[in-house]
C-alpha cells in the first residue's frame, strides 16, 4: 500500500510542520531556557537565516517600542539602532497592516535615506522578513524578524515557516513565561482619560459604588472600565496596578 501523503500548508508539508512542532512545544516546560533564547535556537534548526529578532513592542506614535525580547546572530547594539530608525522602517507599517503575515524586504528596496541605509549597511542586512501579531488577552505585539546577508537570502518557504510557526512561538512563550505587566512610563498612554480615573479612584481604595458617584457613573460601568485597565495594563491585583497608574496603594 502506498504511504499517504498529507497535504501541504502554504507550501510545507503538514507533516514536517506536525513533526516541528512536536520539538517546539516540550519547551514551554522550561522558562528558564526560553529565556536564554531557546526558541530562536530551535527555530535556527528549520529555517536558514544569518540574524534573528523575537520580542514584543507597545505601539506608540505610529511605531513601534520594544519592551523585551530575544536576538540571535545580531550584534549587541542592534536593537538601539533599530530604534533609532524605527520611525522609517518601512516593514513596521507593512507587517502591521496584515497581521500574522510575512513581509519580506531586500536592502535595496529601503527608502533612500542616509540613516536607514547606514543602518543595514551596518549590521549586514540584505533582507529581511518580519511577521507581527497582536498578543492575544495584552497590549503587547509579538514581532519576530529574521534576516539574510543576501538579498534573497530568505524565499518562500522561510515566509510559509514564520507564518505557519508564529502563533505556536507566541503561545509556547506564553506558557512558559509569566506575562510582565506594561512598564510605567507607558501605562497612562494605554488608557482612556476615564480609565484612568476610574483606577487612580478605585486604587486609593473606593468600592465600586464609591467611584461611580464620585464620577457621576453606574457601578456597572466601573466594573467594565477596570476590566479594560487590568487587561491593557497586563496586571492581575489592584496594587499593580496602583504603581503603574501612580496611586497611593489603599490599606488592606
Amino acid at each position: 500500500m502506498a504511504q499517504q501523503a498529507f497535504p501541504s500548508m502554504s507550501g510545507v508539508p503538514a507533516e514536517q510542520l506536525g513533526a516541528m512542532l512536536l520539538g517546539l512545544y516540550p519547551l514551554a516546560a522550561e522558562p528558564e531556557r526560553l529565556g536564554a533564547g531557546a526558541l530562536l535556537d530551535w527555530l535556527a534548526r528549520h529555517i536558514a537565516f544569518d540574524g534573528a529578532w523575537f520580542g514584543r513592542s507597545l505601539f506608540e506614535a505610529g511605531t513601534l517600542r520594544p519592551q523585551g525580547g530575544h536576538t540571535r546572530g545580531l550584534a549587541p547594539d542592534f536593537v538601539n539602532d533599530w530604534c533609532r530608525v524605527r520611525h522609517i522602517d518601512p516593514v513596521v507599517p507593512a507587517a502591521m497592516a496584515q497581521p500574522g503575515h510575512g513581509v519580506a524586504l531586500g536592502a535595496h528596496e529601503l527608502p533612500p535615506v542616509a540613516s536607514m541605509r547606514a543602518f543595514a549597511a551596518d549590521h549586514g542586512i540584505g533582507q529581511a522578513l518580519s511577521v507581527i501579531v497582536p498578543a492575544p488577552g495584552s497590549p503587547w505585539w509579538m514581532h519576530l524578524s529574521l534576516y539574510s546577508r543576501e538579498a534573497a537570502g530568505l524565499g518562500a518557504r522561510a515566509q510559509a515557516l514564520v507564518e505557519l510557526l508564529m502563533p505556536h512561538l507566541v503561545l509556547v512563550q506564553g506558557l512558559g513565561l509569566h506575562e510582565a505587566p506594561v512598564p510605567a512610563s507607558a501605562a497612562l498612554t494605554l488608557l482612556s482619560r476615564r480609565e484612568a480615573e476610574v483606577a487612580r479612584l478605585f486604587a486609593q481604595g473606593q468600592s465600586y459604588k464609591m467611584v461611580a458617584r464620585t464620577l457621576g457613573s453606574s457601578p456597572a460601568t466601573v466594573r467594565h472600565h477596570l476590566r479594560q485597565v487590568y487587561a491593557k495594563l497586563g496586571v492581575t491585583s489592584k496594587v499593580q496596578m496602583a504603581r503603574l497608574v501612580g496611586a497611593p496603594v489603599a490599606p488592606a
